[in-house]
């Protein structure tokens, strides 16, 4: 595993939380989570950026462009990580502009630090699924929805249905006995029998194409009690791999 020594401030712009970091001599020290949607409409709760070194990754063009103008306003130099700024990282994937920067993250920071072929799971408002391995790196994956997006979904898209957190209390029994409880367990139920299908066949195919078995790696906020057997949870993963991709291109 690749140690940070530089002094970072690291910036992770995702579709519902924005997750901000800061590396001091290499110890992760601070850690600031914010909803990207307050950043978008108040750009004044971006936190005060304290390092000159300064590394993010966003999925958000909105709340990105309120960053930008931050930095331009007072000055700042920001390395945006990217299919184009990822350095000497290597990308299998003939579409690499279409890969999300915050997949490039976690791709790179387990390039360096796992053992390989390896699965990234980032649980979040999607959930992706990505695939790293020793010559190609980032090989593709795949993209479905977070639990809450389930839930959403049913909402949005009917009439009656109420619109219902994946955090809410869950039912004691798997037999709803009203439309909240039958819309929490149909997710929480069926949302980790869709992630371990989606895995299964990933591992076949990887070990087939690189005949070895797959290291999991978990991450992402949307994780709650999701447990994957043999799998590693890596909390921070996104925000090392925004550090390190500066330490490792930076001039």
């Amino acid at each position: 595993m690749v140690n940070i020594t530089l002094n970072i401030q690291c910036i992770d712009i995702g579709n519902s939380i924005s997750h901000f970091a800061t590396y001091k001599n290499g110890v992760l020290v601070e850690e600031q989570n914010i909803p990207t949607q307050l950043l978008i409409k108040k750009p004044n709760e971006f936190p005060n950026f304290k390092e000159s070194n300064i590394s993010y990754c966003s999925v958000v063009p909105k709340a990105e462009k309120e960053l930008l103008k931050l930095a331009t306003l007072n000055h700042y130099k920001l390395y945006n990580l990217n299919f184009q700024s990822k350095g000497k990282f290597p990308i299998n994937y003939p579409h690499p502009k279409e890969i999300g920067q915050d997949r490039i993250a976690n791709a790179l920071a387990v390039y360096h630090s796992v053992q390989l072929p390896s699965i990234v799971i980032d649980i979040g408002t999607a959930t992706t699924f990505d695939v790293i391995s020793k010559t190609g790196g980032y090989e593709g994956g795949v993209i479905a929805p977070g639990p809450q997006g389930f839930l959403d979904f049913l909402s949005q898209n009917t009439a009656l249905l109420p619109k219902v957190s994946i955090s809410d209390k869950y039912p004691k029994s798997t037999i709803g006995r009203k439309t909240k409880d039958a819309m929490l367990i149909g997710t929480k139920l069926g949302y980790p029998a869709m992630v371990q299908g989606i895995i299964t066949n990933l591992k076949n195919e990887i070990k087939r194409k690189f005949r070895n078995e797959p290291t999991l790696i978990i991450t992402g906020g949307g994780i709650g009690n999701l447990k994957l057997e043999n799998s590693i949870f890596r909390k921070d993963l996104t925000i090392y791999g925004l550090a390190l991709a500066f330490q490792l291109n930076s001039k």
